[in-house]
Parts: structure tokens; C-alpha cells; sequence
């Protein structure tokens, strides 16, 4: 057990050395903040008398003696995410950032280095340029050369090749950021163009793809025109292969046209293209016309009255001749995409259909009177009458779906065969019906007469009489051989219905 006193004289130790500690660091302190300070036999000039203020000084001051390119960057520091927005400023609104003109010194420094290699006939790469400029007299962080780099592409001064395919300005920005990338990105400096074929080539872009602006930097419009032309060839070719309209086919033309300026190495459409007023020609003439036609209304006018004729084909044989001829031609016509034709299509059409309507409805006028007259007969009968209410329901309900199927219908022949089909087949069978459901009388001494079928006086001809009639002994002959046929049918036991 340790006694009280030797635990105070430990405490009391403990105590005088912290105090000790403390003396200790304030003299360093003082030390320090007095001490004179040297780099290179040369005095560093430091106004603080804190220590660790002095310190800094010296070392700000040690950096910018081995770091004389340092001060380039200005002070600024540049992170991986700004290296998207510098590389592409037409997309990212940059174009009055301050942060812009900042890069011009570093910028230019990094400008000369490749073009120095470049001179030399070295390759540059991502890699060698951030070797370079992370070391004496530079020490640029990793995020600002990139940044730097990145705004040089932006700028149009310089290239990024990788596996010999230039990049696009919206690519830059992966490929610098992935470190393991920079020894296979080769920079170069960007060929400059003939301005006026520049200009000419983003005239062309703005006007054959309705663009109200096109890319500023002579490579980035060669790629953007290059696809987008890619893009309107395959557009085309498309709408001809699906195509059902005839005039579809003058998109060849185009199609040939556009399939000579796709394909080429970018900077050819900036040296060599030269189709750009055929290719405007054929786009206003011919593929605009056509293109505004599949997508708007003309294309559903046309595409009614080919279902009008596809649905009527059999109707348009109970019409006079040639009336179809209009909408016939005008669906034929090569430049049926053109002008007003489809207003007169859409004319011709609705004469047409009317047309085919009013005589649709006349037919069926005809065939539901004669119907209405066969129920109207039928339902003032002594057949009816004597029937069971059953067989009453049932003949009345059977007319009454011939009546409506005929107003459905919409073939003027099928109207038709309903007609002579009632007349010939249903009217006589709905007879035999009432006739077999009599209701009983209560006579049950006698037994119920046979049915007899009933058949129409239409299906019963007169045999051995052909040709015309032209005299009365014609007229006799004829009338003899069907006395003959209807007397056959009645002997067969069979009723006739007229």
C-alpha cells in the first residue's frame, strides 16, 4: 500500500513537468518567430513573429523559388469536375466565364510544349504532358493540367486521338479523368481550316438540318454534320423500305446523294465537301414534301380513300362506270404529295363515298320493304293466327334480326342475296314453321293433317323452254311448261309460296 506522501511528491512531478513542457514550446516559439530564415544562402523576408506564421512564409517562399511556373495558374485551384465544362464551353454556357481567360497563360505554356514536340516530330501525350508540368519549374496539380488541357480542346487548339479515333469534346472529359487512359491519348495540335469552307459547311448544317446553331469548332461541326447526315440517310432509307405510298420511291435521289457525303474522314467534310446545294435542292423539293406528308394530315386523307376503295370494292360494281375514276387517279399520281392534290383526293373521295352510300341505301330500301311486306303477310295469316304463341315469338323475332342485319350491312350484294334468300329459303321455312306448331283444336277424334313444305314460286322454273320470247305461241310454250312445273310441285305434296 502506497503511503499518502509518496503519492503527493508524484503528483507534484507530474505537475512541474507539463509546466516544464510548457515553457519549453513557448521558448521554441519565441526562438522561431526571431530566427532568421534561409534558402540558398538568401535571406527570407517574413514581417510575422509567430512561429508558425514564419514558417509558412518560408515555405511559400521555398515553393516559388523551385516552382517558378507556378504562379501561371494564378492561385487558382481546378477541380476533375470543371474538366467536362472547359472542354465543351458551347454546351456548358461558358462563354463569359472569367474563369475562361484565366487559362490563357497556362494554356499557352502547354500549347507550346506540344507544339514543340510536335516540331521535334515526338509524340504527346496526356501522360507526358502532366509529367512535364507536375515537376520543376511547374508543379501543377494532376486536376489543373487536365483543366488546362481540357480548355485547350475546348478552344479548338488542340486534339485528343485515342487508338487513332479523335475524340469528341463530349469524351474528353472521361478519358482525362482515368488516369490509366493518359498514356494512350495522344495530343496533338488542331489543323487549321479555310475558314470560309468552315463557314460554308455550318451554313449548310444549319439549313439542311433546320438547326439554328451548329458547333463552333471546325472538327466538332465535321463530326456533328457527319452524323447528322448518317442519321437522315438512314431516315429516308427507312421511310422507303417500309413504305406502302407509290411516290415514296423518288426518295432514291436523295438517298444517292446523301449516300456520297456519309462516311468520310471529318476533315474532308471541312476540305472537300461539296454537294451542299444539290443536297438542299433534293431536301426542299423532294424529301421535305414527302417527309411533311407521312407525318401530317395529307397522309390520312390518302390512307381513307384507299380504305374507302378497299372497303367498297364490290359496292363500286352496283355504281356507273367510272365513278371511282377520280380518286383512283389521284391516289396513282406520282406527285400526289404536291400542291392541293389531296384536297381534291379528299374531295373526290366524300363524292364517292356519298355516292356509294345513297345506293347502298336504296338497296337496302328495297330489300326491307319487301321484308316488311312478306312479315306483314305473314303476321295477318291464318298460319300465324293458328300457331302457338311460341312458334308466334319465335317467327316474329327471326324477322325482325333479317330486318336489322340488312340495316348493319354494309355490301350492297350481301344486301341483296339476304333479299332473295329470305324470298327464296326463309320466308317459305317460317311458314312450314307455323304450320307445324297449329295449336290443338280439342278434336281429338281426327288425326292432324301432314305438313306439307312450302317452297317459293322463285325457285321453281319451267323445263324445256329456252331462249326469247317473241311471239304469243312463245308466250303459250312458256307458260304451259311452267303450268306444268307448278302443278309437279303440288302433286309432290309441297305448297307455293308467291
Amino acid at each position: 500500500m502506497t503511503r499518502p506522501s509518496n503519492q503527493y511528491e508524484g503528483f507534484s512531478k507530474a505537475t512541474q513537468n507539463v509546466e516544464r513542457e510548457k515553457e519549453i514550446v513557448e521558448r521554441i516559439r519565441r526562438a522561431v518567430g526571431k530566427a532568421d530564415l534561409v534558402i540558398n544562402a538568401a535571406d527570407v523576408t517574413s514581417a510575422s513573429q509567430d512561429a508558425i506564421a514564419r514558417v509558412t512564409d518560408g515555405f511559400q517562399d521555398l515553393v516559388s523559388r523551385t516552382y517558378t511556373q507556378l504562379s501561371l495558374l494564378r492561385g487558382s485551384t481546378y477541380s476533375e469536375q470543371q474538366i467536362g465544362m472547359f472542354a465543351n464551353p458551347d454546351q456548358s454556357g461558358m462563354f463569359d466565364d472569367p474563369s475562361l481567360s484565366m487559362l490563357a497563360t497556362p494554356g499557352d505554356e502547354v500549347f507550346s510544349f506540344v507544339l514543340q514536340r510536335d516540331r521535334l516530330g515526338e509524340q504527346a501525350t496526356v501522360k507526358t504532358i502532366v509529367n512535364a508540368f507536375q515537376a520543376k519549374p511547374y508543379g501543377w496539380d494532376l486536376a489543373s493540367i487536365e483543366v488546362v488541357i481540357a480548355w485547350l480542346v475546348g478552344t479548338s487548339k488542340l486534339t485528343i486521338t485515342v487508338d487513332g479515333n479523335a475524340l469528341k469534346r463530349t469524351e474528353v472529359a472521361t478519358v482525362l479523368r482515368n488516369t490509366q487512359k493518359h498514356s494512350h491519348a495522344v495530343v496533338a495540335p488542331q489543323k487549321v481550316f479555310d475558314e470560309r469552307k468552315v463557314a460554308t459547311f455550318r451554313k449548310f448544317c444549319s439549313d439542311f438540318f433546320d438547326e439554328a446553331t451548329a458547333p463552333k469548332d471546325p472538327l466538332e461541326l465535321a463530326r456533328h454534320g457527319s452524323d447528322k447526315l448518317r442519321g437522315k440517310l438512314d431516315e429516308l432509307k427507312a421511310q422507303m423500305n417500309g413504305s406502302k405510298y407509290p411516290f415514296v420511291e423518288q426518295l432514291t435521289a436523295p438517298i444517292a446523294l446523301l449516300e456520297q457525303a456519309v462516311g468520310k474522314p471529318d476533315e474532308w467534310y471541312l476540305t472537300e465537301f461539296g454537294l451542299g446545294d444539290e443536297l438542299l435542292d433534293a431536301k426542299e423539293s423532294v424529301a421535305d414534301p414527302i417527309q411533311s406528308f407521312l407525318s401530317g394530315g395529307q397522309r390520312v386523307i390518302y390512307d381513307d380513300a384507299v380504305t374507302l376503295l378497299t372497303a367498297n370494292t364490290n359496292n363500286l360494281g352496283y355504281l356507273p362506270t367510272g365513278s371511282d375514276a377520280d380518286v383512283k387517279r389521284l391516289l396513282g399520281d406520282s406527285n400526289a404529295f404536291r400542291g392541293n392534290r389531296m384536297t381534291q383526293l379528299k374531295q373526290a373521295a366524300e363524292a364517292l363515298s356519298k355516292q356509294i352510300g345513297e345506293a347502298l341505301a336504296t338497296n337496302r330500301a328495297t330489300v326491307i320493304q319487301a321484308i316488311e311486306g312478306r312479315k306483314a303477310e305473314v303476321l295477318g295469316s291464318a298460319y300465324y293466327a293458328n300457331a302457338t304463341e311460341d312458334a308466334q315469338q319465335r317467327v316474329a323475332r327471326e324477322l325482325d334480326q333479317i330486318i336489322a342485319r340488312v340495316e348493319r350491312e354494309t355490301q350492297i350484294a350481301l344486301v341483296r342475296e339476304v333479299g332473295n334468300s329470305f324470298e327464296e329459303t326463309t320466308y317459305p321455312e317460317l311458314l312450314d314453321q307455323l304450320v307445324s306448331s297449329t295449336r290443338p283444336t280439342g278434336d281429338e277424334g281426327h288425326a292432324p293433317a301432314p305438313v306439307k313444305q312450302t317452297v317459293s314460286v322463285k325457285t321453281i322454273t319451267a323445263s324445256g323452254v329456252h331462249g326469247v320470247l317473241e311471239t304469243t305461241e312463245d308466250v303459250d310454250r312458256y307458260l304451259d311448261a311452267l303450268r306444268s312445273a307448278l302443278l309437279s310441285t303440288l302433286n309432290d305434296g309441297k305448297r307455293i309460296a308467291l
